[in-house]
């Protein structure tokens, strides 16, 4: 026998099917005339939109794939996302047992209201690889620097070395606010910028001395080992004036590009906080553009505490131990426990 179902004005089982509309069914009370819908296709759980979404499926793939309306998508993955607590607070709250030291990086980030996009700055505590602030800043400048390193002070991080690119900001707004904090300037910024500044992907006249210099810096190098191949670098090469101003430079900056010497363990480069980016680019690409700094600030709250909350899987050499782990749970004081907030 076929089913029948009451109908929601006068309880009556006196209806019949009349067919679909919007992929729900269509049935007509006989008894009262009234008109009501059956959707036979189970709920939605918001969690799973959010999840999708954050992983990089637009509204638009996930309303093929359920069934429901973008717009009704949207409303829902937006709402969830305001809900979230704040990333910070998460710190503050639960974690404690950072290593300080702190890559940095700053990522831009499409608004349709902004006609360059404005600033993500970010950090990635190294040993853990968790991700203790953000901040989406109107600009990558002193202020913006110093407010983000304010609130990592309030959160006691306790910041010893600064691992970013040649952002003078960063360097000096860290100075300001943790005036112990050794810096380290990423190698490979450093020489990207000699290249740019000598023209060796577009002439010929200086590789040679190029390729010294990458040696130089291939690996981590203690004081005497690195005076003496700099030494040798100057006597060979400072009879051209572009090249002697380059050491001149190498040498007034060698505490930034030697300070992993003063930290034990720490980087002389970014490519962590650089592999993050591209991860985030290529979350970004179904998203295009944010609507207002408001969503993107939503949005990137959900998607870095969904990071924080996701167990590493490729982690290779030193931090092959973190496999099976997340980051939150490595920095998780020992009376906290993992919030779900994505199950």
């Amino acid at each position: 026998m076929r089913r029948r179902y009451a109908c929601p004005k006068c309880f009556g089982y006196q209806t019949i099917k009349k067919g679909k509309r919007s992929g729900a069914e269509r049935w007509l009370c006989l008894s009262c005339a009234h008109w009501f819908n059956i959707n036979r296709k189970p709920r939605v759980k918001t969690v799973d939109l959010v999840n999708f979404h954050l992983k990089g499926l637009s509204f638009r793939k996930l309303s093929g794939g359920y069934g429901l309306h973008h717009s009704t998508i949207c409303r829902r993955v937006n709402g969830y996302l305001e809900d979230l607590p704040s990333n910070i607070d998460l710190t503050r709250d639960l974690c404690s047992k950072f290593c300080g030291m702190l890559v940095l990086d700053g990522k831009y980030i499409s608004i349709k209201s902004q006609k360059y996009g404005i600033p993500l700055i970010w950090g990635v505590d190294y040993l853990t690889h968790d991700i203790p602030h953000f901040r989406l800043a109107p600009a990558e400048n002193y202020q913006s620097s110093v407010a983000f390193f304010q609130s990592l002070r309030l959160i006691n991080y306790p910041l010893q070395c600064l691992i970013s690119d040649d952002n003078v900001n960063f360097k000096m707004a860290a100075q300001k606010v943790y005036p112990k904090v050794v810096i380290q300037t990423c190698t490979n910024h450093y020489k990207e910028n000699v290249r740019r500044t000598l023209g060796v992907r577009s002439q010929d006249t200086y590789r040679d001395f190029m390729g010294e210099l990458e040696h130089l810096f291939r690996e981590k190098r203690g004081l005497p080992e690195f005076d003496s191949l700099a030494t040798k670098l100057y006597k060979k090469w400072s009879h051209d004036e572009l090249l002697r101003s380059v050491l001149f430079d190498l040498e007034r900056r060698k505490a930034e590009l030697l300070g992993y010497l003063k930290v034990h363990g720490a980087p002389y480069t970014t490519n962590i906080i650089e592999s993050y980016n591209s991860h985030l680019e290529a979350r970004l690409k179904s998203i295009r553009s944010f609507e207002s700094t408001k969503h993107a600030r939503n949005w990137l709250n959900g998607y870095i505490i969904q990071r924080r909350l996701t167990k590493f899987t490729d982690c290779k050499g030193r931090f092959k131990d973190l496999n099976g782990k997340c980051s939150l749970e490595l920095t998780l004081q020992d009376t906290s426990k993992l919030p779900s907030l994505f199950i």
